[in-house]
């Protein structure tokens, strides 16, 4: 924990280089298959970071969203706080996903925990405090060892968070940037039957310049946490090392919820994109070198995972990228007409991956009504795929806002555009050219660039 204000040197980028030394010339034992088939695969912690991970480049906690901020105590009993007066805001992480399960989302306990608690939850929320010091300089505290006390804590002087963005700052309005403060801490946990205990690296990042502007009273400020964990294993005479993540920056594991990354090319970076072939969902079965494997179980520490074979035979994942064909598909739409990708050959296709109550999906149809009246003859198409699970919801929307493309329900059939093409969130827009060939996998956000381009 940082004591001393600081001098210009940076704990974190030393923290990063001991991870990324740590992840290169460590030999975790390798995964083995016992004679149910079982694959145990020991997984040692990798501090996440951009040198080990390919999608990290912003905190994912979102203290505001979850509730988990304010200008008042939030976590009961807390001793030892500075003078009133000196505090900014309160704040805490909580790092155990059954926690955060039970909390958000209760109906959602059997589907995502293995195991109901049978006993009041343990202490898995760590407070942490933005304040002033003494000179008015800002600082954090951290309830490291989890006791609700803050007496014997010391100060934790921010760094730079995006140094190069705030020189940006100065010449473009969108750049974010801010201040980091960082610390370990404690906490319990459970899996449903023994109360353990766990120390992970959690981060709080203060943003003075946000996407949306934010006044001083209410900045925006968003956190990590540094749990990741990898192993190797052998599949069909070659060595693949895989990565684990947790889901909703928590710092414990289940097989309900996460991501399992594959680096299959060797690079040494886990590419945890949706879209990646390296990435799948530990709740779905997958295709790795030639096997079909699914999730047994992880350890709620995280310290191993257990893979059997699938119960069905998966096809290797086929990325979709730029330049790349895309994935064919035939489904029925809501007219009960056949519609397969390759009968649009020779135009643009636009793949609308939508619902009916999905506020960015309803904020952007307007446009999308107007792009497609506007291009349709000059050789566009769209095809909206919902995940609607009613019928009558999305003839209702699509003859309120004068939607004229074809629509697919997705739950009317068999075939998964949203598994094909790996959506994770919505809207989701996928543009195919003339030749079937992706000209843009994303291009949410851009669809001035689809209007532009005819």
């Amino acid at each position: 924990m940082i004591s001393q204000k600081p001098n210009g040197s940076s704990s974190k980028q030393k923290t990063a280089l001991l991870a990324l030394l740590i992840f290169l010339f460590t030999s975790p034992a390798m995964g083995t298959s016992s004679e149910d088939d079982q694959i145990v695969v020991p997984l040692q912690w990798v501090r996440p970071s951009e040198e080990v991970l390919r999608d990290f480049d912003s905190p994912q906690v979102d203290f505001e969203d979850l509730g988990w901020i304010g200008k008042q105590p939030i976590e009961v009993g807390l001793r030892g706080l500075p003078p009133t007066d000196r505090i900014l805001f309160y704040g805490f992480f909580d790092l155990s996903a059954e926690s955060v399960v039970l909390s958000l989302s209760p109906e959602k306990a059997s589907e995502y925990l293995w195991t109901l608690p049978q006993r009041e939850l343990p202490d898995s929320r760590v407070s942490w405090i933005n304040a002033l010091d003494a000179d008015g300089d800002e600082v954090f505290y951290f309830d490291s060892d989890n006791d609700e006390d803050f007496a014997d804590e010391e100060p934790v002087y921010p760094s730079e968070y995006s140094f190069l963005s705030r020189l940006l700052g100065y010449v473009f309005d969108n750049v974010v940037y801010g201040i980091l403060a960082e610390s370990e801490v404690h906490f319990e946990y459970t899996d449903g039957e023994e109360v353990k205990e766990k120390t992970v690296p959690v981060a709080v990042v203060k943003f003075e310049r946000y996407v949306k502007k934010r006044s001083p009273d209410n900045p925006k400020i968003r956190g990590w946490v540094f749990d990741m964990r990898v192993g190797s294993v052998e599949l069909n005479g070659e060595e693949v090392r895989l990565a684990v993540l947790p889901s909703e920056d928590v710092a414990t594991y289940h097989d309900k919820h996460g991501e399992i990354i594959w680096d299959l090319n060797k690079d040494g970076i886990f590419e945890n994109e949706t879209e990646s072939r390296e990435c799948y969902r530990v709740n779905s079965p997958f295709n790795i070198l030639g096997r079909s494997l699914q999730v047994e179980r992880i350890s709620p520490s995280g310290d191993k995972i257990v893979l059997v074979p699938a119960d069905v035979e998966v096809p290797p994942k086929i990325e979709i990228t730029k330049g790349e064909p895309a994935p064919e598909f035939a489904v029925v739409d809501v007219l009960g007409d056949t519609l397969r990708l390759t009968d649009f050959r020779g135009r643009h296709v636009l793949l609308d991956f939508w619902f009916t109550t999905c506020g960015p999906c309803i904020r952007d149809t307007p446009e999308l009504v107007e792009i497609y009246s506007a291009k349709q003859a000059h050789g566009l198409e769209i095809i909206g795929i919902s995940v609607d699970k009613s019928r009558e919801a999305v003839l209702r929307y699509v003859e309120k806002n004068g939607i004229e493309w074809p629509q697919v329900i997705e739950v009317e059939n068999e075939t998964k555009p949203t598994e094909i093409y790996h959506i994770s969130g919505m809207p989701s827009y996928v543009w195919v050219g003339p030749d079937g060939v992706v000209i843009n996998p994303n291009l949410k956000g851009d669809l001035d660039d689809l209007y532009d381009a005819f």
